[in-house]
């Protein structure tokens, strides 16, 4: 006769447990009878676990509308669900698993393989798990089911392929309002990343993501008495469970292809049940002999067990963060495992007994030992943070504040030191010393290459200022040059430098920066500066020539007022005499600037070595010392430049002063009365046609217009354009003039 109540089934029940094997059978009768077989892989299975007696079965008639057995509140309390029983929601395509509560007073104490094969088994065969937890119980071990998931999670990448993500859902029961939920995920989640961590995993999964196996949620349900509420709770975590509508649907990405056929899922649940019903990794040994060496042994265990709550609380705490008053915890710890040790052991054979306690101890000590290195480790990771933090504030101030702050930091060296004496239960016990030796050497290299990499950054910064500054300086003679050229150069620059100088100075000091850094640091500075000052100085010299030519326009085709000559007013000799006196201005401040040479001096002054810009002349006896360029005379104007300058310079000039001239002549040719230029055609029109008949003249007129022809029909239509607008130009600037200069002679004779 199949019990399987209409829908639900006793899918492992206490034979099923004593003979390691399932009624495959009755599995396969249920699976045919109950409809599930129908749904073929279109399914999802959602299993439950939690302690004993927290209304887990409840909670699954509330979300599935299942009929698992339920504890009558009325009556002792006692355990309902043995193993594992198996139904499915009344309208989707769910099955659910109602799992043996933990902690179950019913089974022995060394019965809790039962617990990890149980749920073992549910993780096997589901794809979501609900952890059943209430509110008060956060935090505690057991009660978040913390060692199961730790098997689990252990055993299931062990034992299971994982080709899906598993879910797990933490339902806090009895949620109230005042109740930090944030707080509430983050501890339980990191309950798990914790474990995560600390199981040994296959080299597949060793630095596989957690979330990359697992999909954690956090639910909260009120008190199950207020019905509305929990109602509408329940009903949503329902949807989220099996409503594939729902946007929360947590089986979204679900590939249902990969899922076994519920007409074979007797089968594999057989063999499944199988591995893990077997699995002797899960036994303990047990290897006394001798009856006062083993009792005394088994009297150290359960000390040791005694304590094994506060020594997890301790290594879960320290894993996350350093404890304060490591050391005393520690202590407090070895004092309760000696006193529960010394109660039970003390009338047993003298050297066993001490023996054993000092293994006790020593046991004991090796564990806060390893703590005491993770306690290092946060310890340091602690105040490394804090300095990264302060060092990532550094980066945005300014980089005269860094010296200040230094002094600050190095509190940081004293706090890890106050902490980690605080850590240890005996002096010189851990080496102690030689872990605060090594973390003030971690933080002085850091604020070392911290400093460096901001003097890096800063020399960028005032490279940048000082060729700006150089620009500034040297922009502001070549607007208006003068013969207080150089001079004002020479001063301008070293007051700024000297004030820069000074500054940086100062701030290598406050730095910490060694003596002889500090030397190579200055020294850089200056060279660099001045070589600043010689690419602004080459670069602007290619504006002298162009600055020069304004300073003669400013002079030659302006007056004194500043409004535009009238060249017409003046005379041929007027406008000489104003272009000599220009010309002669601008040539003589070019003489100023040529062959002028640069040349970098220490000199040594208040013990301090200054840097100083020398600008000679050519004709001083120098020696030149430039102590980073293989170019040691640094000439402005060399005499090839110059001598190009002052060509160009000198045409620029004379094409001004043509122009003068052409505008003073121009006058002239437009007061040529009209009807004398009709007059000077009459007379010439037989002299044309004379100079047409001579072959002298006509065969040059032919060859042009054959030119002309040629351009045209190879599509240079420009070209003789071009040609005859240089050959109008000429005669209109050289041969007009000279002939009509020569008819105004006469005419003023």
């Amino acid at each position: 006769m199949i019990k399987n109540y209409g829908d639900r089934y006793h899918l492992i029940d206490k034979k099923a447990l004593e003979d390691k094997q399932l009624d495959k059978d009755q599995l396969i009768e249920f699976v045919k009878t109950s409809g599930i077989s129908e749904i073929g892989k279109n399914y999802n299975i959602v299993s439950i676990i939690g302690s004993q007696s927290t209304g887990k079965s409840t909670l699954l008639n509330q979300l599935f509308g299942t009929k698992f057995d339920v504890q009558n509140r009325q009556q002792s309390v006692g355990q309902t669900t043995v193993g594992i029983w198996i139904s499915k929601d009344v309208q989707n395509n769910v099955v659910v698993l109602d799992v043996e509560g933990s902690d179950s007073v019913e089974r022995k104490s060394g019965e809790n393989m039962v617990e990890n094969q149980t749920a073992l088994m549910a993780l096997a065969m589901s794809h979501c798990f609900i952890i059943n937890v209430f509110l008060n119980a956060l935090g505690q071990h057991t009660s978040c089911q913390l060692s199961i998931i730790k098997i689990i999670m252990q055993q299931n990448l062990k034992l299971f392929q994982q080709d899906t993500v598993k879910h797990i859902i933490f339902v806090v029961r009895d949620w109230d309002e005042d109740a930090n939920y944030e707080e509430a995920s983050r501890r339980l989640n990191g309950y798990l990343l914790s474990i995560w961590n600390e199981i040994p995993k296959p080299d597949q999964y060793k630095e596989t993501d957690f979330h990359k196996l697992f999909s954690v949620q956090v639910v909260t349900l009120v008190y199950y008495k207020m019905k509305k509420e929990f109602v509408e709770q329940t009903n949503e975590l329902h949807s989220k469970l099996s409503n594939q509508q729902d946007p929360n649907f947590i089986f979204k990405d679900f590939d249902y292809e990969k899922n076994v056929r519920w007409s074979d899922m007797p089968q594999y649940l057989s063999n499944i049940w199988e591995v893990i019903s077997n699995n002797k990794d899960l036994n303990l040994p047990n290897e006394k002999i001798l009856i006062s060496n083993m009792r005394c042994s088994q009297i150290k265990l359960e000390a040791l067990e005694g304590v094994k709550q506060l020594n997890e609380d301790l290594q879960n705490r320290v894993r996350t963060k350093f404890v304060d008053n490591f050391a005393q915890e520690c202590q407090s710890i070895l004092s309760l495992a000696s006193k529960l040790y010394d109660k039970d052991a003390r009338d047993y054979h003298i050297e066993v007994y001490k023996e054993k306690e000092k293994e006790l101890k020593d046991e004991l000590i090796n564990r806060f030992f390893t703590y005491f290195q993770k306690q290092t480790e946060q310890l340091k990771q602690h105040y490394m943070n804090v300095l990264t933090e302060n060092l990532e504030t550094l980066k945005r101030e300014s980089i005269y504040n860094l010296p200040d702050r230094l002094n600050e930091l190095d509190l940081l060296k004293v706090q890890f030191e106050e902490q980690l004496a605080k850590s240890v239960i005996e002096i010189d016990l851990w080496q102690e010393k030689d872990h605060v030796k090594y973390f003030k050497q971690q933080i002085d290299s850091q604020l070392k290459a911290f400093v460096e990499a901001q003097l890096a950054t800063f020399k960028q910064q005032l490279d940048n200022i000082i060729k700006s500054e150089c620009d500034k300086i040297v922009s502001s003679q070549v607007l208006n040059i003068s013969p207080k050229f150089w001079l004002q150069i020479e001063s301008d620059y070293y007051t700024m430098i000297t004030e820069k100088y000074q500054k940086y100075e100062v701030l290598l000091i406050g730095l910490r920066v060694q003596q002889k850094q500090i030397d190579d640091y200055l020294n850089k500075f200056e060279e660099d500066s001045f070589h600043n000052l010689k690419q602004v100085i080459a670069v602007a010299s290619g504006r002298f020539k162009d600055q020069l030519f304004q300073q003669f326009k400013a002079q030659f085709v302006r007056a004194a007022d500043g409004q535009p000559r009238n060249w017409q007013k003046l005379t041929e000799e007027e406008i000489f005499h104003i272009y000599t006196e220009a010309r002669d201005k601008v040539f003589s401040l070019l003489d100023l600037l040529r062959i002028r040479k640069i040349k970098f001096q220490k000199q040594l002054l208040a013990l301090k070595q200054k840097a100083k810009t020398l600008i000679v002349t050519a004709n001083q006896k120098v020696q030149y010392q430039i102590s980073s360029d293989a170019d040691s005379d640094d000439i402005v104007l060399n005499d090839v430049f110059y001598t190009q300058v002052k060509m160009q310079l000198a045409e620029d000039i004379d094409v001004q002063y043509q122009d003068a001239i052409q505008k003073h002549k121009q006058d002239f040719l437009q007061n040529i009365p009209k009807p004398f230029w009709f007059l000077l055609l009459f007379f010439m029109y037989d002299d044309v046609l004379r100079w047409m008949g001579n072959p002298l003249f006509l065969y040059p007129i032919l060859i042009i217009l054959c030119f002309v022809g040629f351009c045209i029909a190879i599509g240079l239509h420009s070209l003789p354009k071009l040609a005859f607008q240089w050959v109008f130009r000429t005669v209109n600037q050289a041969i007009i003039p000279l002939i009509f200069g020569g008819i105004s002679k006469l005419k003023g004779s």
